[in-house]
């Protein structure tokens, strides 16, 4: 083995270290397709509710449209999906001709406000990158598989890539729209749209903890805007940027989960006074955009439709059968959604998360979820914390107020964490080997579903109870300020924190992905010999040549996880060209010893391409253990 010096040797892996966090103009164009999927929501959801309501219950609604049109089109249709999601656009934006269906100017100055208020998240976030590994195995996988194909993927259909093709594709389809306008939008757009919907979320909550004398008209202040945003992230207990800006599906649900939470709690209160719910269609088109976002989707629905029943049983005040006839229908199109797509799983052919068979579930080894659970609240006592202190404080306000929108909330937030908890409990017995059972997998990220239901019962309460009510009524310009100025640096002060994207050894992985990419063309073959991986570092490499720009598509890759003579001959007999060995061992003939290189193989052997060392100051860096260490030179 020896280099060759028709290749340009590369230079070492150091610009993964120093980032930039400044966004470039590609990222501003991923944020207008942002803005843009955004508006489309909104006019879709303000034509479908005949703009009944603020406008983020239209973004809500014009979400949830979109999910029962596209997922009807690609079950039912076989033609791409490209012509229904065009025919949504020029739909959505046919409203804006229309009076009586558009927004009105109070609902775009809302939005405005919040845009403005978030645009340092914004600008922070704009050059944010795939990560996390789930990420790699399936979301960002499905999401490209509608835009190279606008199909969904089935057995006869070309091959899916993904670890799970037939899981549920919501949050896919918010990319895929924007990939009208930007073909490799879903890279950064799984990440952006979950952005979005924080914000649309902290739209909310910020109406809901305003004067009653807000209406849809009238946007909320500058100061209530900022405590919005706040709300859903520096102040949310339950917020952990690796989840809620990530491309997992938990951030669109806890922001729907809110919406719905609050217009049912707005529907009790029109119950208790014996009138018909106004936003009934709101909520509908809210529970189908939950239900098929992950395959636990249907499990919130129940859960939030459940809790609604509980409250609505609770208050005396509300009729009983009009409660359950309100939530029937709210449940509907939920329902029909879900059933369309069990009736493509069916007949795909592809891969879901399924039940256990049923001898092998786990009522043997009900301990282990418990003790794991007990544990996890343990560890995360903020938020834990902040669910009890909801749960005890509703006697008292009761107490204290009688049935108002805060005491409504407070029951439907208690009911609706025990429910969707019952069912992870199940999930832990019926759908997790024993090993992820036993260490009850994912416990806290399931619960942070629920998180935003928590913060605006907490925050409702705050502001009825005692000084802080008298505070509320008259606050201070001087408290505004502090409230806005906070809005505005948190997100520049956090950003290390936020762009989770470039925790070590992530950067290093990118870095050397992309040295590597020119010498890569679609349907290139190249052997990955990473030393001591545990399919991590390969599935990161595979992911970011495949779905990042530039893309390299339909790449055949051996992963190996030694790099040896032995190994570099199964290569060469396989017919591989290439070979990455991302860590090179000493004595590997006269090849640089800890450091990435580059192999071509000829009719004279392995030849040397490139090689890449690894920056020194790296292990100076705190490194995550998203990643498996041994491949890119470092010891685990």
């Amino acid at each position: 083995m020896h280099g060759d010096r028709r290749y340009p040797r590369a230079s070492d892996l150091t610009s993964g270290i120093v980032d930039p966090y400044l966004p470039h103009w590609t990222d501003i164009l991923a944020l207008c397709v942002t803005w843009a999927v955004g508006g489309s929501l909104l006019l879709a959801g303000a034509g479908l509710t005949s703009n009944r309501g603020p406008p983020e219950f239209h973004i809500a609604a014009g979400w949830g449209g979109l999910c029962l049109l596209l997922t009807s089109w690609g079950v039912f249709v076989p033609l791409r999906m490209q012509l229904p999601a065009a025919a949504f656009v020029i739909a959505a934006l046919t409203m804006m001709l229309l009076p009586k269906r558009r927004p009105s100017a109070g609902a775009w100055l809302a939005l405005g406000r919040m845009l403005a208020v978030s645009l340092p998240l914004w600008l922070v976030m704009a050059p944010i990158r795939p990560s996390q590994p789930v990420t790699f195995l399936s979301l960002l996988l499905n999401a490209f598989y509608l835009v190279d194909y606008g199909l969904l993927p089935t057995a006869a259909r070309p091959p899916s890539y993904s670890l799970l093709p037939a899981a549920p594709y919501n949050t896919q389809f918010l990319s895929f729209l924007g990939s009208l306008l930007n073909a490799d939008y879903p890279a950064r757009g799984m990440s952006l749209v979950n952005v979005m919907l924080q914000l649309v979320a902290a739209l909310a909550i910020a109406r809901a903890l305003g004067p009653t004398a807000i209406s849809s008209a009238q946007p909320p202040g500058w100061a209530l805007a900022a405590l919005g945003f706040l709300l859903v992230t520096l102040f949310n207990p339950g917020f952990v940027p690796r989840i809620h800006f990530s491309a997992y599906g938990e951030p669109a649900l806890a922001a729907m989960a809110v919406l719905t939470a609050r217009l049912f709690v707005l529907a009790q209160g029109e119950l208790a006074e014996g009138k018909r719910p106004s936003q009934l269609l709101p909520i509908a088109l809210a529970m189908a955009a939950i239900v098929n976002t992950k395959q636990t989707g249907i499990a919130l629905v129940a859960s939030l439709a459940g809790a609604a029943l509980i409250s609505a049983w609770a208050e005396r005040a509300v009729q009983l059968a009009a409660a359950v006839t309100c939530a029937v229908f709210a449940v509907l199109p939920a329902l029909f959604l879900f059933a369309v797509w069990r009736y493509h799983v069916a007949h795909a052919g592809v891969d879901e998360l399924t039940l256990l068979p049923f001898g092998d579930w786990n009522w043997t080894h009900l301990s282990g979820p418990a003790v794991s659970v007990l544990s996890v609240l343990s560890g995360k006592p903020l938020y834990f914390g902040c669910v009890a202190a909801a749960i005890l404080a509703l006697p008292m306000v009761w107490w204290r107020q009688g049935w108002t929108a805060t005491t409504r909330l407070l029951t439907f937030n208690a009911a609706l964490f025990g429910l969707y908890n019952i069912f992870i409990f199940m999930t832990y017995i019926a759908v997790f080997p024993t090993e992820m059972s036993t260490a009850a997998h994912s416990y806290f990220r399931y619960n942070t579903q629920l998180s935003l239901v928590l913060v605006l019962s907490l925050a409702l309460m705050v502001r009825d109870l005692g000084a802080a009510a008298r505070i509320w009524e008259r606050p201070l310009r001087a408290a505004n300020a502090a409230v806005l100025g906070l809005a505005l640096v948190a997100p520049v002060a956090l950003a290390k924190r936020l762009r989770f994207d470039l925790d070590m050894p992530q950067p290093l992985v990118w870095d050397l992905t992309k040295k590597l990419s020119p010498y890569l063309g679609d349907g290139g073959r190249l052997a990955l010999l990473l030393p001591g991986d545990n399919d991590s570092v390969a599935t990161m490499i595979s992911g970011v040549l495949a779905d990042t720009p530039p893309r390299r598509r339909m790449l055949d890759l051996l992963r190996r996880n030694a790099a040896d003579a032995a190994t570099l001959d199964e290569a060469a007999r396989l017919g591989y060209p290439l070979a990455l060995i991302s860590c090179t061992p000493n004595g590997l003939g006269d090849l640089p010893a800890a450091q990435a290189v580059l192999l071509h193989h000829d009719p004279h052997g392995w030849r040397l391409l490139a090689a890449w060392p690894y920056p020194q100051d790296a292990v100076q860096h705190r490194w995550q253990h998203i990643l498996s260490w041994p491949p890119l030179c470092r010891r685990q």
